[in-house]
């Protein structure tokens, strides 16, 4: 989508804002039960934070109401960290917290946004964009911002832009109080751009299935060793690490009976010490408060449920699931508008499933999908692959869903 889309798009265009307008401040009264925090130099940091990538929606529209309490049942709880995107939520995302936010004394919430490298074409676009993302988030200044998503298709718009340069003259005028980056890449590329300049922070995705599959601990290590403090994003691989195969799932609640699939996850990622805090794409109040909870009661992570993660990493990795964290980064270039997170998530469900009607559910659901957004609909014109940060061969998965879904529906005719 093109920023002047995006613009057009989020003005005004959430559901429910008339609802959140009023004068004065929200005062916040703390519950009893606080939230577990990391010092991040000169901010005491939550150790879970609201990433507003996944937030609640009601007809196709961000439900401010439900956003109005998760904000408020995170405040009272600590949990005061919120973390938004130029591109989050068809670009939405910004105006929504932003609205939510500005009922609370400012020092009060952190907040964090990122500068889309992909829309940087010369060095004076850091600012403009900058200075959008604070009216629509209607604040003066971000806690955290950062170069968003350096991957092998944005390092070069980063470069030879000087987007960090420009983002040091922003941290000068105090539009920025900390600066950072998102990554997206491999290890000997964040070796480079870790060398390159002095970072306050780095966003990195690292949750126990990557530590194995992927880079993950590599690129937390790279991160470490240079002193760099990490945030985490991705903690649950886009609701993978919380809806386990019957097999990794009952692993979990054997050895794990206090755990739920979801803080299991968390509490592991907090194990890393180099992280200050973790973003989770949170839906529904439930998922807020659930995952609060975790860190309200929270349990460092011990060297045998360390080793619980790895078995569980191994289970998930024997059955064949494609790595998507269902960010949406590919539907954002696909030509045709295939709904390609949901094809692997129907995919993935049926491969981890061990139900005797899984061979219907999976045809049923498919089927249920849109005809023109189904993986037969591929072109393999591969602008996908160019968005995705697990470096996926989309094209190449979409053929194989394709494959299976006719085999499925031939084996039970």
């Amino acid at each position: 989508m093109k920023r002047r889309e995006f613009i057009i798009n989020s003005t005004l265009a959430i559901g429910g804002a008339a609802l959140l307008s009023g004068c004065g401040k929200k005062e916040i009264k703390k519950a009893e039960g606080q939230v577990a925090r990391r010092k991040f130099m000169d901010i005491d940091t939550p150790l879970i934070a609201l990433g507003c990538m996944r937030l609640p929606m009601r007809d196709g529209k961000i439900d401010m109401v439900e956003l109005d309490k998760m904000v408020e049942y995170a405040f009272v709880h600590g949990a005061n960290y919120f973390d938004t995107a130029y591109m989050y939520v068809d670009g939405k995302s910004e105006n929504a917290i932003g609205e939510i936010l500005k009922k609370y004394p400012r020092e009060s919430f952190i907040l964090a946004d990122k500068c889309p490298a992909y829309l940087v074409n010369s060095p004076s676009d850091v600012r403009k964009l900058c200075e959008e993302q604070l009216k629509k988030c209607q604040v003066e200044y971000f806690d955290n911002y950062m170069v968003h998503n350096i991957n092998k298709n944005t390092l070069s718009n980063y470069r030879d832009n000087n987007m960090y340069d420009e983002l040091v003259k922003l941290k000068k005028e105090g539009l920025a109080k900390h600066i950072g980056f998102s990554f997206h890449g491999d290890p000997q590329m964040l070796r480079e751009v870790i060398k390159e300049h002095k970072w306050d922070f780095c966003q990195l995705q690292i949750n126990y299935l990557d530590w194995e599959v992927v880079n993950a601990d590599e690129l937390y290590q790279i991160a470490d060793e240079a002193g760099v403090p990490v945030i985490v994003m991705e903690p649950l691989r886009g609701g993978v690490l919380c809806n386990l195969p019957p097999k990794a799932a009952e692993k979990l609640k054997t050895e794990c009976p206090d755990d739920t699939q979801a803080s299991f996850g968390l509490r592991w990622v907090a194990g890393r010490e180099r992280v200050f805090t973790i973003l989770s794409g949170m839906s529904n109040l439930q998922q807020l408060k659930e995952n609060v909870d975790t860190f309200v009661n929270y349990r460092p992570i011990t060297e045998r449920e360390e080793q619980v993660a790895h078995q569980i990493a191994q289970i998930i990795q024997s059955g064949g699931a494609i790595s998507c964290t269902a960010c949406k980064y590919c539907m954002e270039v696909c030509p045709r508008g295939i709904n390609i997170p949901a094809i692997f998530g129907l995919y993935n469900m049926y491969k981890g499933s061990s139900a005797g009607n899984r061979d219907f559910m999976f045809v049923y659901n498919y089927n249920a999908l849109d005809e023109s957004a189904r993986a037969d609909k591929c072109i393999k014109c591969g602008l996908c692959n160019k968005n995705c940060p697990q470096s996926l061969d989309i094209p190449t998965l979409l053929a194989e869903v394709d494959k299976k879904v006719k085999e499925v529906e031939k084996s039970m005719s």
